[in-house]
């Protein structure tokens, strides 16, 4: 039996699902605490802590695709994925540990450590996200099985999130603060996420499509070839635009959360986990509705509104913090901010996944070896540039403005919905051009 046809257990699918606990907190935590930690812990100037958060991410663009790519060119007796995520297991941890410990002084030697140290996290973290995030295209030829896969993998993500912005501040917080707190929680995260990273890698022995040798006829592609094909499809490319408008909307929100906690309402460091727990409690309560609206209803109308209820709660948050509303309100406005964001997380990585199926099945069938990686990579690299954008744009904010608390505001009641409602228009015009967005199953 193939491990296209070969059943996945509820314990398998759960082993797999494991995984993305340490994905979505390695992904979270620097998002959210990182340009912080840069600009008040290590006292960088804004704009040198922007870059240093903005590189390490923007060289995804670059390098995920790659991974992804190399991993489906691989064969090994250990599988095409596995290999690759073996390596990531290992580093990740070490270079997380090593981006908030910093036993540096000096502004230039500080950029340098976290520079280096955060350029060392994405790269590793690719090797085990990019591989990891292709198993569910390419796992069953039944969509029912991708569509479990994802949503599990997406519902542990969203787990992993809540632990990352909401405990990770509170570890800061119980450690002492300052550079010793960060140091700690560092190490903490680093260790629980390994443990987490293990399980997928186990699951995979038995589910690795690759474990096999290549087909007699079987045609190797040009890596250039593989990754073409995956900008070259109409529907997958406008899909990737709209969500790298939405991530980076995300990012920006998510960036300022500590300045606005702390500076704004004049609350403690670990006040941001109670302020982020809030908007990803509601995400996860609400994303299993988002994926029964999306089959129900569509996908890409669903995307559309939970686009416009990101909008609408982003400009919400900002004017509670310019008009210093009360901190209750200041919660709820986070809460509120965690429903459409289960939508814009749960429905493109769904019609992604289904996308790069539908495109390796097609090459299959004239021979050539799939190109869920090459998809995979792509899809992800568009995810943390998204993710860095915003807080790079929020860097330009603070280095503009001096930090100042109306500012900042202002940047979120305006510059994160701006970005969501245009993902809208990329949607409108995907439908004037008439690419099928959803594609066939």
């Amino acid at each position: 039996m193939t491990p296209k046809h070969r059943a996945i257990a509820p314990a398998g699918v759960g082993a797999y699902a494991m995984g993305s606990l340490a994905n979505g907190v390695f992904s979270t935590v620097p998002t959210i605490l990182l340009l912080y930690f840069c600009t008040e812990i290590l006292r960088m100037p804004a704009a040198w802590a922007g870059l240093a958060v903005f590189i390490p991410k923007a060289w995804a663009v670059v390098w995920d695709p790659f991974v992804g790519t190399w991993s489906d060119r691989t064969r090994s007796r250990f599988g095409r994925r596995r290999p690759f995520m073996m390596i990531g297991a290992i580093g990740v941890p070490i270079a997380f540990a090593a981006l908030f410990w910093a036993p540096v002084t000096g502004a230039t030697a500080r950029f340098a450590w976290v520079a280096v140290s955060y350029f060392a996290l994405a790269g590793f973290y690719s090797l085990f996200a990019v591989p990891y995030s292709a198993v569910p295209a390419e796992i069953s030829a039944n969509p029912e099985v991708r569509a479990r896969l994802v949503g599990w993998r997406m519902t542990a993500s969203m787990i992993g999130v809540l632990v990352g912005a909401a405990v990770a501040p509170v570890l800061v917080e119980h450690f002492g603060g300052g550079r010793v707190g960060y140091a700690a929680m560092g190490g903490c995260i680093a260790a629980g996420c390994f443990v987490a990273m293990i399980p997928p890698i186990a699951m995979l022995a038995d589910h690795d499509a690759a474990a096999r040798p290549s087909a007699a006829g079987e045609r190797r592609p040009r890596l250039i070839d593989q990754l073409r094909l995956a900008f070259a499809d109409p529907g997958f490319r406008w899909l990737a635009i709209t969500f790298l408008l939405q991530l980076t909307a995300v990012g920006a929100v998510s960036a300022t959360v500590p300045y606005l906690v702390v500076g704004t309402w004049g609350r403690a460091e670990g006040e941001v986990g109670a302020a982020m727990g809030a908007l990803l409690v509601a995400t996860i309560l609400s994303a299993p509705v988002w994926s029964w609206l999306g089959r129900r209803r569509g996908d890409r109308a669903m995307l559309m509104l939970a686009a416009v209820g990101y909008a609408g709660a982003a400009i919400a948050l900002g004017l509670a913090a310019l008009l210093h509303s009360s901190w209750p309100t200041a919660v709820i406005c986070f809460a509120v901010a965690g429903i459409p964001f289960a939508g814009i997380q749960v429905l493109p990585f769904t019609i992604a996944a289904h996308t790069a199926h539908a495109q390796s099945a097609i090459r299959h069938a004239e021979g050539s070896a799939g190109v869920e990686g090459a998809f995979t990579g792509v899809w992800t690299s568009i995810e943390k540039l998204g993710l860095a954008l915003g807080p790079a744009f929020a860097a330009l904010v603070l280095s503009a403005t001096g930090r100042g608390a109306a500012a900042i505001a202002g940047f979120v009641a305006v510059v994160p919905p701006a970005l969501a409602l245009l993902s809208i228009g990329v949607l409108s015009i995907r439908d004037r051009a008439g690419t099928r967005l959803e594609p066939a199953i």
